[in-house]
């Protein structure tokens, strides 16, 4: 009963953290908009996304690895078929709607680009790219069988490091490897989550004060926010653990626990719905500020936390086969026993 309840605690306060992380990744894409398109918009608001852009992501990423251990503990076929259900398809799916949507709004002298850019497409056209690289994170992850997930973190953060060209595969590479650094390293960390979070509060209070400072630095160089190397996933990897150590500690907040538990709606729906709201801004001519944070707030938090209920439809995973049923007593048949 005792590890069952730990369980529930421990759900608990990841779907609070994957919840806060996705509605910060949600307000990120409404500031900049907001800025564009209301005159005399706080720069305040703009720099406290900025200064969240080094932890949000990662943070995703590592409550990702968090749970792959209990993934991978499942047969093979059935780690695979659920990674198809709930991340290929959505991926497939959303890819096509989100083509569609910015073809009919981009229109311009070649109206197929969008439809034949075939590599953009795989490597996560626009937010797609979330997905797309979580996808080659669980595709790899089956080696940790064979190879310890706390081998690779340094690896890829240090080979991050080293991709210098502007090539748009080198940066999906880049971000595939420091990225996955954080996923592999939440999967290393799951081990020993229930030591960390009892650790005296002196070293994580120090590293939640050292990420405040860095996120207040980072908020004004963008280079230091957005640059993938092994100092800044040193950096980053700091804040997460604090947050982590953190968790626990902070009292539940069940509207974002729910928003978590449907963060891929809200990751989805958020940017696509923003891009349809700003481009229909511009076309109807829609100046009045209220008029514009309205829309655009509708578009990219009301619209997504609207749909989280649909996170178990076909928009957002491919349904599961259903289980068989069991079979009754009668009907047992006797392989001994020669019919007559």
């Amino acid at each position: 009963m005792a590890d069952t309840e730990t369980a529930r605690t421990r759900a608990g306060w990841m779907d609070m953290l994957r919840g806060l992380a996705v509605l910060l990744v949600a307000l990120f894409h409404i500031q900049y908009p907001v800025a564009e398109r209301v005159p005399g918009t706080p720069d305040a608001l703009l720099r406290f996304g900025e200064a969240m852009q080094p932890f949000r992501m990662p943070l995703l990423f590592f409550l990702s690895g968090l749970l792959l251990p209990r993934s991978l503990a499942k047969p093979l076929k059935t780690y695979t078929a659920g990674k198809l259900r709930g991340l290929v398809w959505p991926f497939a799916l959303w890819t096509a709607i989100v083509v569609v949507c910015f073809e009919v709004l981009w229109t311009d002298d070649d109206p197929l680009r969008l439809f034949t850019d075939v590599p953009a497409m795989l490597m996560g056209w626009q937010h797609m790219w979330f997905l797309s690289v979580l996808i080659v994170c669980y595709a790899v992850a089956p080696l940790t069988r064979f190879l310890p997930s706390w081998a690779l973190p340094v690896p890829l953060a240090i080979a991050a490091t080293f991709i210098v060209s502007d090539g748009s595969w080198a940066e999906y590479g880049q971000k595939v490897l420091w990225y996955g650094a954080f996923f592999f390293v939440g999967a290393a960390v799951s081990r020993y989550l229930h030591t960390w979070q009892r650790l005296h509060p002196a070293l994580p209070s120090a590293m939640l004060a050292f990420t405040v400072v860095w996120g207040y630095i980072a908020a004004h160089d963008r280079e230091l926010r957005t640059a993938m190397g092994f100092s800044t996933f040193l950096i980053s990897l700091v804040g997460v653990l604090g947050v982590l150590w953190l968790a626990p500690r902070i009292p539940r907040i069940r509207f974002l626990e729910w928003a978590g538990r449907g963060s891929i709606v809200v990751y989805l729906v958020n940017l696509t719905a923003i891009t349809v709201a700003f481009e229909s801004i511009d076309a109807l001519g829609i100046t009045d500020a209220r008029a514009v944070v309205t829309i655009l707030c509708i578009a990219g938090l009301a619209l997504p936390l609207a749909m989280v209920p649909l996170g178990r439809t076909v928009l957002f995973t491919w349904p599961a086969p259903p289980a068989p049923a069991p079979a009754r007593s009668g009907d047992t048949v006797n392989p001994r026993r020669t019919p007559r």
